[in-house]
């Protein structure tokens, strides 16, 4: 405290003042008089409430205002409304320099309405011209976010703390509210599950002070999920991409200068995944490659460390980057000389012996992953499938029948049947909590049947073989009329099982976010089949086209002349209108539909619009076929389409 003279003041030292003893004086402050507390200059409650209530964008205000834009506010006036909730981020003093916001469309070269038109290639550093200085020498204003679980999860955050402790020259209210709006509302759509359990949550709240990529990445990932429902969003989301990525690279570049790793590059990795999986959210045709690639440069430089401290996090981000490599094997096919075997980022833990057994890790972890939920393994063996039946089709014109390669292909897929089969998900083993009231252990452990199913119903679609009585010594490719019989006894009753599976977990589930890629997998399985023998049918069609059109005896004959009689015909020979096989199919489609439209709501839309558009376009060329034709591949129409994003 001050002296009544101002020239000196007390430190405060015991057992006496050393400033006053150094000088000779007589310390009328510590500890001769007793300290008071001068609280003239504190802020009370009332006086900050007051000046909460004079801001032009209280919180609550802002999310009725949010609400009101939702259910519909004036056109004429929405754009000023969301500038006003959500400007555009280009602070007077941001916590970058201003111009890496105003000018990134002249950094990194590329004009924001179409720097999606070419894919990312290479890797980060060829959409990095020029870096940001990203300054947090003013971090300590920034408020720690008190997380407090509430039954109806409403709010993780809260900004009124933001107001009262930020400094007077830093404008972050749009950085507070798109961050709010990551733990409202990105986390718990980008996860498998949400609680204090989430890793993904966890990783940010102790993140997001201390590494500028990921304060930028929550932020881009918010403008990204918002603008779905804000169009007048998407450019401040583009120009929120491109910094948060020139941060990314920014640091990248750092450690690639140093050439060593003091600590593991936590913040960085993360920052990767969040804009990696969530570019589709701007542009669906994209599914992060080059930051997947980074991604897992990091984590094996960081596991060739080995930092005893950081196993846990190696292990959470090796499953993260599994699961979205998984996702992206399911629409591309795999590179020339990939190890279809070697899924995971990381060296192999596991050694395939020559007796075919299943791998020696677990089918099940305790702790559930917010991706990957509680069985990598069956997440890593559906990646292993998919990248198998794209390797096998894709080679489908260069080969002739019975090639070596075909050979070998066959056999990896009887290797990876019965690694399925042996993987035993019931009875339920003893799960760790969620801790998320919406989203149990045991739905993920459906998912992970799901996975399961998905798996042999695709393998089965791609080698039909596989379904052939083992007696056959000599492998052989069953005919079209065998085909369609496989199908009809076994490919389509796979199918609607997995149906039945995803009907056990309540569309309201946060489990949602994992499920799109099991939904279109189950699609692919759900296809009317001729039930009549093909030369009953065909004498019955040869029969009736030979038959002339009656003279006209009646009104019901009349109306009868209006179809093609060749038509009539077969209409009449088809019994498909009144089998049960018919009426299931029928109803798992309209069932994917249904789930399809609600993940719409609760996901962001852009890709799960995508597996809309796959799946009526599959069935439809399934349905417009000719008959005993099973020439419709998936794999081939979504290439021929175009039809594919991160389904997940």
């Amino acid at each position: 405290m001050p002296r009544r003279g101002g020239e000196v003041k007390c430190d405060e030292s015991r057992p006496t003042c050393t400033n006053c003893a150094k000088k000779g004086l007589i310390c009328d402050g510590y500890p001769q008089r007793t300290l008071r507390w001068s609280y003239k200059h504190e802020i009370t409650a009332s006086e900050t409430s007051e000046q909460h209530n004079k801001s032009p964008e209280p919180p609550n205000d802002s999310r009725s205002k949010s609400n009101g834009i939702l259910d519909g506010t004036d056109a004429s006036t929405r754009d000023e409304v969301v500038e006003e909730i959500y400007p555009i981020p280009v602070p007077e003093t941001a916590l970058w320099p201003e111009s890496e916001w105003m000018g990134l469309t002249d950094l990194i070269g590329l004009d924001s309405t179409n720097m999606f038109d070419q894919e990312f290639s290479g890797g980060l550093e060829s959409i990095a011209i020029e870096t940001p200085n990203f300054d947090f020498s003013t971090s300590n204003w920034l408020p720690d976010f008190c997380f407090a679980m509430s039954p109806q999860q409403n709010s993780w955050l809260d900004l009124g703390i933001a107001g009262q402790i930020q400094p007077p020259c830093i404008n972050s209210d749009s950085s507070m509210r798109l961050l709010k709006c990551w733990f409202d509302e990105v986390c718990p759509a980008w996860s498998g599950f949400d609680s204090k359990s989430n890793l993904n949550r966890k990783t940010a709240e102790g993140l997001w002070q201390s590494s500028p990529p990921v304060f930028a990445a929550l932020q881009s990932m918010s403008a990204s999920f918002l603008s779905a429902r804000l169009p007048q969003m998407r450019h401040s989301a583009m120009n929120l991409l491109k910094t948060a990525t020139l941060s990314v690279q920014a640091e990248i570049q750092e450690l690639n200068e140093k050439n060593v790793l003091d600590e593991m590059p936590t913040g960085i990795i993360f920052a990767l995944i969040c804009l990696g999986t969530t570019i589709c959210w701007l542009d669906t045709r994209r599914v992060g490659w080059p930051f997947l690639q980074e991604a897992k440069t990091l984590l094996r430089w960081s596991s060739q460390q080995q930092f005893a401290a950081d196993a846990d996090k190696l292990d959470f981000f090796n499953k993260s980057l599994t699961y979205w490599d998984m996702l992206i094997s399911f629409i591309y096919d795999p590179e020339p000389g990939t190890d279809t075997h070697q899924v995971s980022a990381l060296p192999s833990t596991f050694q395939r012996s020559e007796s075919l057994h299943t791998y020696s890790q677990s089918p099940y972890e305790a702790e559930p992953h917010p991706w990957t939920g509680v069985s990598l393994l069956s997440t890593t063996l559906l990646a292993r499938s998919i990248r198998l039946c794209r390797l096998y089709r894709h080679r489908a014109n260069d080969r002739t029948l019975h090639s070596p390669s075909t050979a070998s292909e066959i056999e990896q897929a009887k290797e990876l049947e019965v690694e399925l089969l042996q993987l035993q998900l019931s009875p339920r083993p003893s799960l760790n909590d969620t801790g998320d009231q919406r989203t149990p252990a045991t739905q993920l452990l459906h998912v992970a049947e799901g996975y399961q199913l998905a798996s042999l119903l695709q393998l089965y679609i791609q080698f039909p073989s596989l379904l052939v009585p083992h007696s056959h010594l000599v492998p052989r490719d069953p005919g079209e009329q065998e085909i369609t019989a496989l199908w009809h006894k076994r490919i389509i009753p796979l199918s609607l099982r997995l149906i039945e599976v995803l009907e056990q977990i309540p569309s309201e589930s946060g489990s949602c976010a994992i499920q799109p890629l099991l939904y279109i997998c189950a699609a692919t399985g759900l296809r009317y089949t001729p039930t009549l023998p093909l030369d009953t049918e065909s004498n019955s069609i040869s029969g009736g086209s030979q038959v002339k059109p009656r003279p006209m005896e009646s009104i019901l004959d009349y109306l009868d002349l209006l179809k093609d009689p060749l038509e009539h015909s077969k209409e009449e020979a088809d019994p498909l209108s009144v089998s049960q096989m018919a009426l299931d199919v029928s109803k798992g489609r309209a069932f994917i539909l249904r789930r399809l439209s609600v993940f719409k709501e609760c996901l962001h839309p852009a890709p799960i619009e995508v597996a809309e558009r796959f799946t009526k376009e599959l069935w439809a060329a399934y349905d417009e076929a000719p008959r005993w034709s099973m020439d419709v591949c998936w794999i081939s129409l979504m290439e021929k389409k175009d039809l594919r994003t991160l389904f997940g």
